[in-house]
């Protein structure tokens, strides 16, 4: 039941928006519309900002 809990706390808006945020910009990479170095700022500034967040709580 711990694993149910836990799963069911990874699943929240933030979390969602954070990894929808992050697949569209890997998506955008891949296809080429956005160059690599641009994926690695928006990628390490959202993943900063998602772990910061978790910290605080």
């Amino acid at each position: 039941m711990e694993i149910v809990k836990k799963i069911a706390k990874l699943i929240d808006v933030k979390t969602i928006v954070t990894f929808s945020v992050v697949g569209g910009v890997i998506f955008l990479a891949v296809t080429g519309v956005l160059e690599p170095n641009k994926l690695f700022e928006l990628s390490m500034i959202i993943v900063t900002f998602f772990f910061s967040r978790k910290a605080n709580e």
